[in-house]
């Protein structure tokens, strides 16, 4: 009892600590806090849970140490009217140490540019950009680190803004049998201007749990989550999967305090070497919902 009692608190309190700040809107780069693959899509923007899901490193950095794995992914969401983010990632880990990169790319399409009176007179193409890699290492057997770095940019019409991001990321194997406590910090670093106005990344706090149980071949498991970005109000995740004897997955999530976002679920296909990911975020009336599809190969 006072393990659930301790995870409870360790979950709450960083979340809690990081206050709530007054400075709404002031931040850029918020493509880095959409979740562009179709797993984490799918589970409320989580997803440290799922076996060989490539891209669990950009939400968490330690998270691909829980699982062996050589993967090649290339994932793209349809995010709201005609933007397209797409997202290719490599990751390597033997459970003691992990190596992973992603490169992603957030394109508006093109925008009309008007005078004053409102006439067409040309378009821009805004566009959101990270290179980054990632580097997770098995501290002790219950205790997993990770990092990610990297570099950012932005355009809008004519101006850009350009910057270094870093996360952290920690896992704890509880002594609770296939309980699992997450806490990440995301987002750390600095940008250039944006012609004369400074651009701040949207720095953010997560911690959570995780818990996985077997059920006679198939799989269920459920994670819940707090984070707190600089920008915003205390928000919530819950998600959890089932797993049909390791090849069909069903995805369900919501999400909590956010201001368009709320259901969410999907669903994995795995085939031979090739994992098969589709996930889908409701959004409000006056937003599209998301689509999300993900191909992935295990070497």
């Amino acid at each position: 009892m006072r393990y659930i009692a301790l995870l409870i608190a360790l979950t709450i309190l960083p979340v809690m600590a990081a206050g709530i700040n007054s400075n709404a809107g002031e931040y850029g780069f918020q493509f880095l806090q959409i979740p562009a693959n179709p797993v984490s899509a799918a589970l409320a923007g989580n997803g440290i849970y799922q076996n060989n899901f490539a891209g669990a490193f950009i939400h968490n950095p330690a998270a691909n140490l829980m699982d062996e794995s050589f993967n090649l992914s290339v994932q793209h969401s349809l995010w709201l009217v005609d933007t397209n983010y797409t997202q290719l990632i490599y990751s390597k880990g033997n459970r003691a140490q992990h190596f992973g990169l992603a490169a992603r790319m957030l394109d508006y399409g093109k925008i009309d540019t008007r005078d004053d009176t409102g006439v067409i007179i040309g378009n821009y193409h805004p566009m959101d950009a990270s290179l980054m890699a990632n580097y997770a290492l098995r501290i002790l057997p219950d205790h997993l680190l990770g990092i990610n770095a990297g570099l950012v940019y932005e355009k809008l019409d004519t101006a850009s803004s350009y910057g270094f991001s870093a996360d952290l990321g920690y896992l704890f194997l509880t002594p609770i049998t296939n309980a699992v406590y997450f806490a990440s910090v995301r987002n750390i670093g600095l940008t250039s201007k944006m012609d004369v106005e400074d651009i701040n990344l949207p720095l953010t706090i997560e911690t959570g749990l995780g818990y996985s149980y077997p059920l006679e071949g198939n799989t269920i498991t459920g994670q819940i989550a707090i984070n707190k970005a600089l920008d915003t109000g205390i928000r919530t995740t819950a998600s959890t999967e089932y797993t049909v004897q390791g090849i069909l997955k069903l995805r369900l999530g919501y999400k909590f305090f956010y201001d368009d976002e709320g259901l969410t679920a999907g669903m994995g296909l795995n085939w031979k070497n090739i994992n098969i990911d589709y996930g889908w975020m409701a959004n409000s009336d006056r937003l599209n919902d998301t689509h999300s599809l993900g191909l992935t190969y295990h070497f």
